[in-house]
């Protein structure tokens, strides 16, 4: 129903800012420009990589590129869920690589990676868009995997079908891991090359439980004896066991055969049934075969996710079972798993000047359409938003740990804590909704359930119920530490006054700013001199008490001096938070 006019209609939400707009005498194209603006499925002038890349930096992913030298086209896309990220740090043994085909309008062969968590369950952990089937092209996605890790954290294991270039690359890219080959991929290609001379069905059946009984041969004796009977039942086709030796056994049975696979660690691990799994799956979620690259990573978002739900439900499940012999919980075992980043053991520092100097140099030798450019090309690596009017008063923003509790790690960089005190935080907050929580009930109405369930939480990796729910959380803060809190994003800046106490109640009070980035977290960012004040919380405007009102007369000027700067049809620049750190 693209273009048709019931497509095109106002959703409740856009009809109420239309008549709030009108009785605000908004003109026409303002009022256009402001829904145009506010409206996230908008793509209007933006070409499909531009949509992927701001697909790619609004969810964090960990993404590297690769270019054709001669023509400049974009050949290989390669990125990782950060998410994924963590849980790979923690369970880097065993990988499973695959291409398949015919998942997006671009007809882009897709390379999946995936691995297996300590539970058994399966996670992705890095996609592919490459060009086409060659070594170069699987060498690049390897090598970008390669950097993510330290080198004491490579993989053990890798699977693979018989993919002469994958399997090049693999070796080429990880030469000290085991590279196995996909059992099942094998049996169906003789299924493919043997079923025409064996016609009989009980023959057939005989032969393939036997070729089982060869490749899950345990020692080298039974090995030897098993592929003796093999030949003795093929003494009739010469021309299957001439394809089983020169195809298979002579050049890649120690990459299959039991007797040479379990001397490597592989946890049972001898097909791509994981990866074959997750195939189906994203395609499933695509419902369509000429999906768009920006459609296909949004997806990515969606499964990464349920699969790291249904691990960390693993895990609280392995609490119930006990092991027979010394009857301890399962979950024992990884009682002290961290799923974070770790320190690397060497004494290893990471610097750019290098590569500083040479954009510096080859930027002083552009024209000024070429500096120009490079800048927005560099602007474009780091994706942070703060609104414009905010640059000339910010001294210092503060990057927190992304980990679901970047609020409260940011609030407690803000209230001087440091950010580790987020635990601490966060009872604060409890405590403060308990105690008064009659009182909340009537302020936040339908919202409380969702609010005390976010707040209760007390591990790392916190899920999506359990982040910080704004507006009504900014509520807390102010009223618990009695600060002024000022709330940035990207498209409705607040200002927290505390609801029932005004200025004369302290002796001193200051104001904390913490702005919301990348759609997902969180940072601190500190404001000097008198910076525009954002609009002053609904909530406030409510329920505050009398006594409180002089809030909004101290900072009047300010938050005029907003409103000025902000008016509906202005359109948010951007800045990079790294330039303040």
């Amino acid at each position: 129903m693209k273009g048709h006019a019931y497509a095109r209609r106002l959703k409740e939400n856009e009809k109420k800012l239309l008549v709030d707009l009108t009785s605000k005498n908004v003109t026409p194209r303002d009022i256009l420009s402001t829904l145009k603006e506010q409206d996230e499925s908008n793509n209007v002038g933006k070409t499909p990589i531009q949509l992927l890349m701001l697909l790619f930096n609004d969810k964090q992913f960990f993404t590297e590129f690769s270019v054709n030298n001669i023509s400049n086209e974009l050949e290989n896309i390669f990125f990782i869920h950060p998410r994924s990220l963590d849980i790979w740090r923690a369970f880097q043994h065993i990988l499973i690589v695959d291409t398949t085909y015919k998942m997006n309008k671009y007809d882009l062969p897709f390379v999946q990676i995936v691995g297996m968590a300590s539970t058994n369950k399966t996670f992705s952990i890095a996609f592919v868009f490459i060009i086409n089937e060659k070594e170069e092209n699987y060498n690049c996605a390897l090598t970008c995997l390669k950097l993510t890790l330290e080198e004491c954290m490579y993989p053990r294991v890798i699977v693979t079908d018989r993919e002469l270039a994958l399997m090049n690359a693999c070796q080429q890219v990880f030469p000290d891991t085991t590279r196995l080959l996909c059992r099942w991929h094998i049996t169906e290609n003789i299924k493919k090359h043997c079923r025409q001379s064996i016609k009989s069905q009980h023959k057939w059946d005989s032969f393939l439980a036997m070729w089982t009984v060869l490749i899950e041969s345990p020692t080298w004796i039974l090995y030897s004896e098993n592929y003796k009977k093999l030949q003795s039942m093929l003494s009739e086709y010469p021309g299957v066991l001439k394809y089983l030796d020169q195809v298979w056994l002579s050049k890649y049975k120690e990459m299959f055969v039991s007797v040479w696979i379990d001397r490597h660690l592989n946890f049972g691990e001898r097909t791509m049934n994981r990866v074959e799994s997750h195939h189906a799956k994203l395609k499933k979620y695509l419902c369509a075969k000429n999906s768009s690259l920006d459609k296909f990573v949004g997806c990515i978002d969606q499964i990464v996710k349920s699969q790291l739900t249904s691990i960390y439900e693993s895990f609280e499940n392995s609490r119930i079972f006990l092991k027979h012999r010394h009857n301890l919980p399962c979950f024992r075992l990884l009682r002290k798993l961290d799923l974070s980043p770790s320190t690397s053991v060497e004494n290893e520092d990471i610097c750019c000047d290098g590569e500083l100097e040479m954009f510096k140099e080859k930027f002083t030798n552009q024209s000024k359409a070429g500096k120009k450019s490079l800048l927005r090309k560099l602007k474009d690596i780091f994706q942070p938003k703060i609104p414009d009017m905010f640059h000339p008063y910010i001294t210092h923003v503060q990057d927190v740990r992304g980990d679901g509790n970047c609020g409260f790690r940011a609030i407690s960089v803000c209230l001087g804590y440091g950010e580790d005190q987020w635990l601490y935080v966060r009872h604060q907050l409890v405590d403060e909704l308990l105690t008064s929580y009659d009182v909340y009930a009537r302020v936040f109405t339908d919202g409380i359930d969702e609010l005390c369930n976010s707040l209760c939480f007390s591990q790392l990796l916190a899920p999506a119920e359990h982040w910080m729910v704004m507006p009504m959380t900014g509520v807390l803060i102010a009223n618990r530490f009695g600060v002024i809190l000022n709330y940035l994003t990207k498209r409705c800046d607040k200002t927290f006054f505390p609801l029932w106490r005004g200025p004369k109640h302290f002796q001193y009070h200051h104001a904390i700013t913490i702005a919301h980035v990348y759609d997902t977290h969180n940072v601190m960012v500190q404001l000097e001199g008198d910076y525009p004040m954002p609009t002053i919380s609904a909530y406030w405007i409510r329920h505050r008490a009398p006594s409180t009102a002089e809030w909004q007369t101290m900072y009047m000027s300010r938050l005029e001096f907003y409103r000025q700067l902000k008016p509906c049809n202005l359109k948010t620049p951007v800045i990079t938070i790294e330039d303040y750190c």
